[in-house]
């Protein structure tokens, strides 16, 4: 495959080059020195929802509360990637029951919709009011509130209602994304947002959100049911369905999230692995750790050229094995061929794939499928905010919300302010029929990695199929090859699609690994870590974006502010990127700290 084509498969539905987000908590023991004591940390992808979810935690709010009220953030400051017209996956860590559950508020499919929806899926990109889901945003908060909540349901909406009183201002990202050409026709429904006339804002101009506002105040006021149950949620509809969408206000009444315990494993005879299960992907994400489980991955393992070269082969076929069962992970409530997870992570079926894994990396497709199936990924979500908390009492939360492609499906609530997903589009990696009130597979894996010392790894990303690989990754990195926080979170990403693999630009001082289809791309721009001296909980968060030069923004509580405490970046600010469709200069941001 050339380079160029492997270059496309990158790009999403508006060319937008690929994401991948990896936002770190990490919390280490021994205790601080008491000077140094950190009462709790938010890592959200801006400056202003980390900074709004730590002030949560240092007004005595849960770990929860803290995530809760930085999604809502996420919605104002990212409206291209999550939003009260999407979905949310929570996974929660009790620390004082030791119990750690999943709280799925995925979008659902209404009850009403074109049967021959999928046949679209191949036929350009898939947007429209087609491809909503039914939300599950507001339900997904209300069920973690309800459970793990401190604060009034009042007080989590109240920072980002405040927020939205002064005029917002067009992002570097918002910016790129209105250039792209493929951006203009579709974009033409969000104007009466974000245009001035005929045109889309430019970069630094402002504007205002006032219907969303008001829908932040009612739902604050009176909860989720106004949104599910209420005059937001009929204004909603009406707006919907004269886009010619099918979902009514029935769809929105019959909504619930689901409540399950997390799925989990345990690497090294040492530590547990906490993650979603299907329709999430989860069971991949184990699956991939346990077939490399076994090879032993040391700091050693990456010593040599020879040794380096042997050791992101097996890692590159783990993820060609991994990510070729991502079409199983159905609804399991909906899917009469659903895989039983206890088979996907039983030892037999992870050796099962090591057994396949050769000297070779020119397999043909059909090499990887260890279970039959028509894997189809031709679109790919970025649309996706994460966060990551960890409170003081060690109660922690990774959350992961969407509304799938960037601006989702291009559906607009004037009345409401809301921007819909696309989120049926997800079924399009698999070709089978789908059912009212199903649940789309997804690759979100907000996980929580506890050892039995008590290290905690608080670990999710955003980035649609990137997603597992990027956290894979990571996981390995720390895990693994003994990186500290800083180098296993700034480490080049591997991703595979098919039998192809793609890699970050630093990944070409790799050679040997001919044979196998490979194109280089660059996903990372600029990362920051900080820490206290000793440290005890310290915040890695990383954001590769082609689109824009922002990083995600760290938030931290502490009793005092030793002088130590600084932000430095680990990576030039204006190092280039690119991938031959496009450069991007990256430039410095400074990070918050109080």
């Amino acid at each position: 495959m050339s380079t160029g084509k492997i270059c496309c498969l990158v790009l999403l539905t508006l060319g937008v080059l690929a994401v991948a987000v990896t936002l770190v908590v990490i919390l280490s023991q021994p205790r601080c020195a008491p000077q140094q004591h950190l009462h709790g940390a938010v890592a959200a992808d801006t400056e202003s929802c980390s900074l709004i979810g730590r002030n949560i935690l240092k007004s005595g709010g849960t770990a929860v509360d803290a995530a809760i009220a930085g999604l809502i953030c996420s919605s104002v400051m990212s409206p291209q990637s999550s939003g009260l017209g999407g979905g949310v996956i929570f996974t929660i860590y009790n620390a004082s029951t030791g119990a750690v559950e999943v709280i799925n508020a995925r979008e659902t499919v209404p009850r009403v919709f074109p049967h021959d929806l999928l046949s679209g899926c191949g036929a350009g990109f898939p947007i429209g009011p087609r491809w909503i889901g039914v939300p599950g945003e507001l339900r997904g908060y209300e069920e973690a509130h309800k459970r793990h909540g401190r604060l009034p349901w009042k007080a989590l909406f109240e920072p980002t209602i405040k927020l939205l009183s002064e005029p917002l201002v067009i992002s570097p990202v918002l910016a790129k994304i209105f250039h792209h050409p493929n951006f203009s026709e579709p974009g033409k429904s969000l104007c009466p947002l974000l245009c001035a006339g005929d045109r889309f804002l430019k970069l630094g101009e402002k504007f205002r959100w006032p219907a969303l506002q008001r829908t932040l105040r009612a739902v604050a006021e009176h909860g989720a049911a106004a949104f599910y149950e209420g005059e937001i949620g009929r204004a909603l509809v009406e707006d919907i369905r004269k886009a010619g969408s099918s979902l009514s206000l029935e769809d929105l009444q019959a909504y619930k999230a689901e409540v399950s315990s997390a799925l989990n494993i345990t690497l090294n005879n040492h530590t547990k692995v906490f993650a979603p299960g299907p329709p999430m992907g989860g069971a991949v994400l184990m699956f991939i750790l346990k077939v490399l489980e076994e090879y032993k991955f040391h700091k050693a393992s990456l010593a040599t050229p020879e040794e380096k070269v042997e050791t992101y082969h097996h890692i590159a076929e783990a993820l060609k094995f991994g990510n070729m069962l991502r079409p199983h992970m159905s609804d399991p409530a909906f899917s009469e061929a659903q895989v039983p997870v206890g088979t996907l992570l039983s030892d037999q079926f992870a050796e099962s794939a090591r057994q396949r894994i050769d000297a070779r990396g020119d397999h043909p497709v059909s090499h990887y499928s260890l279970l039959e199936s028509l894997h189809r990924d031709q679109h790919r979500s970025l649309g996706t905010s994460h966060i990551s908390v960890l409170a003081a009492d060690g109660s922690a939360v990774s959350a992961t919300s969407t509304i799938n492609f960037p601006f989702g499906s291009f559906v607009y609530s004037n009345q409401t302010g809301i921007i819909l997903n696309n989120e049926l589009a997800d079924f399009c990696i698999a070709n089978r029929s789908i059912k009212p009130g199903e649940k789309p597979p997804s690759a979100m894996v907000p996980s929580i990695l506890i050892s039995k010392s008590g290290d905690m790894l608080v670990i999710g990303g955003a980035g649609g199929s990137w997603i597992i690989s990027a956290t894979t990754m990571a996981i390995i990195n720390k895990l693994w090859f003994g990186y500290d926080l800083e180098h296993a979170i700034s480490a080049p990403v591997m991703h595979t699609q098919g039998d192809s693999v793609l890699f970050e630009e630093s990944f070409s001082k790799v050679s040997g690994l001919g044979g196998k289809q490979i194109a280089s791309v660059t996903l990372l721009g600029n990362f920051y870590f900080t820490s206290g001296s000793p440290p005890c909980l310290n915040l890695h968060s990383s954001t590769r974006l082609h689109t824009h030069p922002t990083v995600s923004h760290l938030a931290m509580l502490r009793s005092q502010a030793p002088a130590q405490f600084t932000p430095f970046p680990l990576l030039s600010p204006h190092r280039r990127l690119g991938l031959a469709c496009w450069e991007e200069d990256i430039k410095r941001r400074k990070i918050n700290l109080h």
